[in-house]
């Protein structure tokens, strides 16, 4: 089977790649090993917090700052296109601190921020109980970060979905992609349940399985290494009252849902590609929350899942074609930021796709900058 377009990966970035080039009249051919949105992209809290997550402006924090600036007219367009609603908010979030020691850390992180012409505001305690009142009488201070949005990942996601069926993506769920056929030095196809299917282009947009494929003949530093690790996270119903801004502190975050539910996050655990719930884990989201929130020591469980986030080598984002082997285009390894660099992303890549050309944007991402350090090792 030929196809302009061969995506690796149903998440929520793959899909909405293959979105976008099949709606432009290329026809493309998406794998994926399970079912489309139900790994990382699922398993997310939807936050677009850029300020919080980041601690200097980095071509990473730029990319993300980017990726927010245009998630309104994203999330409109696909509301548009498919009537599926994502929730999107833009009501900012707030990063709280409890004790002496936190506050000294929470200035200091975000001190740069302030200098750097970022909008915030520090709150006393008494502010922040006004922005929630159900908070803690233990709270010290915070700040408030209005630039800052979410989304319902979940509802995000199905909306992606929707859009790719509307553009004509033709979807192999349950396609475990194995291996990558090269052809003189040059990406041309893939090998999925042991049937080849070639494309003029391969985009992985794999996750934590981007770098498991192989590749015969090849080096084994031609794909980047990506890594598994796993968030634990819960999800409670409360009054639709008890919360309105997501909230940070140092160890979990509270996000909260138009109808009252409260996603609790996350762990950080190196565990392989074991997305086991935990006693343990829940047990430690769960206190940390009672302690930010003590009526949430009465809020019913809806649920609780893990997740896998993928990780590079450096933490950062692997976007752009490898040199070494063209024809083949990464768009994965967006560790903590998937949901919040979707956007850029499927609008960089596809640029790349239907230009040939690499935005500056992507540079810093390049899969190209894993070569000399491979190879020496």
């Amino acid at each position: 089977m030929y196809s302009d377009i061969i995506v690796i990966g149903g998440g929520l970035i793959g899909c909405g790649i293959a979105a976008q080039l099949a709606s432009s009249g290329l026809k493309v051919n998406l794998f994926e090993r399970g079912e489309l949105i139900k790994e990382a992209s699922w398993a997310a809290a939807g936050m677009l917090a850029p300020q919080s997550e980041l601690t200097a402006i980095t071509p990473l924090f730029l990319l993300c700052q980017k990726s927010l600036a245009i998630y309104p007219e994203f999330t409109k367009k696909l509301y548009e296109q498919t009537r599926l609603d994502p929730c999107h908010r833009s009501e900012g979030s707030l990063q709280l601190a409890f004790d002496q020691l936190s506050a000294q850390e929470l200035e200091k992180k975000l001190n740069w921020q302030a200098s750097a012409g970022l909008n915030l505001r520090k709150l006393t305690s008494n502010e922040v109980k006004e922005f929630i009142p159900s908070i803690s009488s233990k709270v010290l201070t915070g700040y408030y970060l209005p630039d800052e949005h979410q989304v319902d990942n979940r509802k995000l996601s199905e909306s992606i979905v929707k859009q790719a069926q509307i553009a004509g993506v033709n979807f192999h769920l349950g396609s475990q992609v194995t291996e990558i056929i090269v052809e003189q030095n040059k990406a041309v196809g893939i090998i999925a349940n042991g049937e080849r299917h070639l494309a003029s282009k391969i985009i992985n947009a794999a996750g934590s399985w981007a770098s498991l494929f192989s590749l015969p003949n090849f080096p084994k530093h031609i794909l980047p290494e990506i890594k598994p690790v796993r968030g634990q996270m819960l999800a409670v119903k409360a009054s639709p009252k008890t919360l309105s801004y997501t909230l940070h502190s140092k160890h979990i975050y509270l996000v909260p849902r138009f109808d009252g539910t409260i996603i609790i996050g996350s762990t950080t655990e190196h565990v392989g590609y074991d997305k086991s719930v935990t006693i343990n884990g829940l047990e430690n989201l769960s206190t940390e929350a009672k302690t930010i929130i003590p009526e949430l020591a009465n809020a019913s469980l809806v649920s609780a899942w893990a997740g896998l986030r993928p990780a590079s080598i450096d933490l950062l984002p692997i976007l752009g074609e490898h040199s070494q082997l063209p024809g083949f285009v990464f768009a994965t390894g967006h560790y903590r930021n998937g949901i919040l660099l979707a956007p850029i992303t499927i609008e960089l890549i596809s640029k790349l796709i239907f230009t040939g050309k690499t935005d500056e944007l992507l540079l810093p991402f390049s899969p190209n900058r894993f070569i000399s350090t491979a190879k020496a090792s």
